[in-house]
């Protein structure tokens, strides 16, 4: 008896050590789904500076794809920047525009206009946008600060929910 419970023991220390390796592995995988590592990508942004996702390990970062003319990426813009300006020493936010449907002009007067302070990178060749298969916008991923997506969310989103969502990333 005592033989039959050391080897259930055994086999069930054994299957966990399996799961939590396959899990981890699943981490590391690069890909769209929330639980892998969020593709990388190089963009260069409004004022000329290379900026690449991954600049941004070792903080969480929301990752929003938008236009000018969208009506809801104006409508979440301000709610962006209240966030952003509360917990940018917490959450980094790239505003990738999506440049290749629109204008860099477009793009400068709306951050004017809008008084934008967070990084907009430009996605002049739809590298990102083919990347992330944007279909929608706008189109936010919350990454960790792993650069592994914890969420994705489509349409605008409120002040309240990119604080409720980055919530268990930040500090």
């Amino acid at each position: 008896m005592k033989k039959f419970i050391a080897v259930i023991l055994l086999l069930a220390i054994t299957g966990y050590g399996i799961w939590n390796a396959l899990a981890a592995e699943k981490a590391k995988e690069v890909g769209l789904s929330v639980g892998n590592v969020a593709p990388d990508f190089s963009l260069r942004t409004l004022d000329g500076q290379a900026v690449r996702l991954s600049d941004f390990r070792g903080k969480p970062v929301i990752v929003n794809f938008w236009t000018t003319w969208c009506p809801p990426c104006k409508k979440e813009m301000p709610d962006m920047e209240k966030f952003y300006k509360a917990y940018h020493s917490e959450v980094a936010l790239l505003a990738v525009h999506l440049t290749s449907q629109d204008t860099r002009e477009n793009a400068k007067s709306f951050v004017s206009e809008y008084q934008i302070s967070f990084p907009v990178a430009l996605d002049e060749k739809k590298k990102a946008l083919k990347l992330y298969q944007i279909q929608t916008i706008p189109t936010s991923y919350i990454i960790d600060r792993d650069g592994v997506i914890r969420k994705k969310i489509v349409g605008p989103m409120t002040y309240k929910q990119m604080v409720e969502a980055t919530a268990e990333f930040r500090k």
